[in-house]
């Protein structure tokens, strides 16, 4: 779906700052405690803020049963823990870089990044969630992966380009912005440039995107506008079609264009 090497430029800022806000969580920005060992043998026990912390083991026989003594004695310092066998993640981060193909889709060569941690499921353990969940960063979309590339399939059509846009109020708070190529994979990654755009209500402004849309990428066959609260009910919800229903209810959602695949859903 995502091209081995698509085009990111003439970003703005402020709309990808507020996206990625929105849309993704960084393990970085949590507070950890790691735990590494060889063959149960203590190598470093550290919380990531140097924070004091409980250090209620001293060797990891059972890394599931460690990780989760180690998160209830410091439930109020943590928001998760990560046991790493020294050498497992080693194999782990080995044959991950061995997978990587120069031609397929940055998307698949991700997702796999994360699935392997499955194969070693005592060398890279986290608690209160899996690795794949807790680690790197993380797509909050309320929908999992194979999903997403359903919906893509089903509502994108070929050589043409989609745009979601968050309104706040009238203003314009966030946008993305994918040219999809013959193959439905999205070769272009931007946002638009408010500084291009009149300003108004948010229903004219949101019709305004399209024309400009139209005017610098192939043809617009998606645009979905909704407002903050919306996209985050929107993407908290795995009923999406019920969630776009409520936002249209409440008069804060536009679809235009609107795909006949999603026409349907959304009228029945």
């Amino acid at each position: 779906m995502l091209h081995a090497y698509p085009r990111m430029t003439d970003i703005n800022v402020d709309h990808w700052r507020n996206l990625q806000a929105l849309i993704l969580e960084s393990a970085k920005e949590k507070r950890r405690i790691i735990l590494i060992h060889e063959n149960g043998e203590l190598l470093k026990f550290v919380h990531t803020q140097r924070l004091e912390i409980d250090r209620n083991v001293d060797r990891v026989d059972d890394p599931h049963a460690v990780a989760e003594k180690v998160y209830k004695a410091n439930a109020d310092k943590c928001d998760f823990v990560a046991v790493f066998e020294r050498q497992g993640f080693d194999r782990y981060f080995g044959q991950f870089q061995d997978t990587w193909k120069p031609t397929e889709d940055l998307d698949e060569f991700v997702h796999r990044q994360y699935a392997l941690m499955d194969e070693y499921p005592n060398d890279i353990v986290t608690y209160p969630g899996p690795a794949r969940t807790m680690l790197g960063m993380q797509w909050r979309v309320g929908a999992s992966y194979e999903q997403v590339h359903a919906a893509a399939r089903k509502f994108i059509t070929p050589n043409t380009s989609v745009i979601f846009g968050v309104f706040e109020g009238d203003n314009l708070w966030a946008t993305l912005v994918l040219r999809f190529d013959a193959d439905k994979r999205a070769n272009v990654v931007t946002t638009a440039d408010p500084a291009e755009l009149p300003t108004g209500a948010w229903q004219a402004t949101a019709k305004e995107l399209v024309k400009w849309m139209n005017a610098k990428f192939p043809p617009c066959s998606l645009g979905l506008f909704v407002d903050l609260q919306g996209a985050k009910d929107l993407l908290a919800d795995k009923d999406k079609v019920a969630s776009l229903k409520a936002i249209a209810g409440r008069g804060k959602l536009l679809v235009d264009p609107l795909p006949e695949p999603l026409a349907k859903l959304l009228a029945g």
